[in-house]
C-alpha cells in the first residue's frame, strides 16, 4: 500500500514536470493545477474541477495576491478566467497584465463589476449569485470567481443551484470571502477551503542602489491552510504579486485595503 501510494505520488510530480505524459485522463481531467507547488501537492492536490472551493482571510491577508498569481497562471495556459467584482472593489491596474500577451493561445481575464452607482436600490450580492449560476452554464469559462467580500453566506438553496449548474460545465468555481473567523470547518457544499494571512518572515528585495535604505520592496511571508475531507495542512506560498510599484521604498499596497472608501472620480 505504500508502494501504491509512493507510485503515484512519483507520477503526479512527473506530471508537473512532463505535462500530459504521466496522469491518466480521467486524473486530469478531475483536477484544476494552480502552478503552485504548496497547493498542487498538498492536502488539496489541486482544485477539483466542477465543484466550490472557498478562499479566505481576512482583507489585506495576501490571498488576493496568491489569486492574481495562479490567474496568470492559468492564462498562460490557455484557460478563461472571470472575476465577479461584487462591490467594484478590483484595482484593474493591479491585473491588466493578464491580458497584455499577444499570442492567441493565451487565456483572457474578464472581469464582471456591479453598477453600484445606480441610483436604483439593488442587492448586489443577489446579483452576483445570479450572474455566477449564468456565467458557470455559459460554459465558456474554465474559472468563476465569485468575490464575496464580507458578505461571506450563500443559502443552501442556491449552493444547490449553483453545484448542478458546475456539474454541467467545465469551470470551477472559487467563492473569495473576507472571513476574519478561525473556523477549522469549511461552509456547507463546500469541496475545500484555503485561507491565507501575512506572517514572519519578512522578505526584502533591495533597491537599484543596492544598499539596506534603499528598499524597492516588503513582502510578508504569506502562510496559510488548506482543509479537505476533514483534514488540514499549514502551507507557506512564494508568490510574485505583479503590484506596479516595485521601485517605491513602502510596503506594497495590497489589493482592496482601501476599497471600502475608495474615492470616485
Amino acid at each position: 500500500m505504500v508502494g501504491a501510494v509512493t507510485v503515484a505520488n512519483l507520477k503526479k510530480e512527473l506530471e508537473h514536470l512532463f505535462p500530459g505524459k504521466w496522469l491518466s485522463g480521467g486524473e486530469v481531467g478531475r483536477t484544476l493545477k494552480t502552478g503552485i507547488e504548496q497547493i498542487d501537492f498538498g492536502r488539496s492536490a489541486g482544485l477539483l474541477k466542477r465543484r466550490v472551493t472557498e478562499w479566505v482571510g481576512t482583507s489585506s491577508s495576501g490571498k488576493t495576491t496568491v489569486l492574481r498569481s495562479i490567474c496568470a497562471n492559468w492564462c498562460a495556459t490557455g484557460l478563461n478566467v472571470v472575476y465577479i467584482d461584487t462591490f467594484d472593489r478590483l484595482l484593474a491596474s493591479d491585473w491588466c497584465f493578464l491580458n497584455n500577451a499577444k499570442d492567441e493561445k493565451q487565456g483572457r481575464f474578464w472581469v464582471l463589476r456591479s453598477n453600484i452607482d445606480s441610483a436604483v436600490k439593488r442587492d448586489y450580492v443577489k446579483d452576483s449569485l445570479w450572474a455566477c449560476e449564468q456565467l458557470i452554464r455559459s460554459r465558456v469559462f474554465d474559472v468563476v470567481i465569485l468575490d464575496l467580500g464580507e458578505r461571506n453566506i450563500i443559502t443552501s438553496n442556491f449552493y444547490a443551484r449553483l453545484q448542478r449548474a458546475l456539474e454541467r460545465s467545465k469551470a470551477s468555481l472559487i467563492v473569495l470571502k473576507d472571513d476574519d473567523s478561525f473556523a477549522q470547518s469549511a461552509s456547507w457544499g463546500t469541496n475545500s477551503r484555503l485561507s491565507f494571512n501575512f506572517a514572519r518572515p519578512v522578505h526584502f528585495e533591495l533597491g537599484l542602489t543596492g544598499h539596506s535604505d534603499d528598499i524597492a520592496t516588503i513582502m510578508p511571508t504569506i502562510k496559510g491552510s488548506i482543509l479537505r475531507d476533514g483534514m488540514a495542512e499549514n502551507i507557506e506560498v512564494s508568490v510574485a504579486s505583479y503590484v506596479q510599484n516595485r521601485l517605491f521604498t513602502h510596503p506594497k499596497v495590497p489589493d482592496r485595503s482601501t476599497s471600502k472608501t475608495r474615492a470616485r472620480a
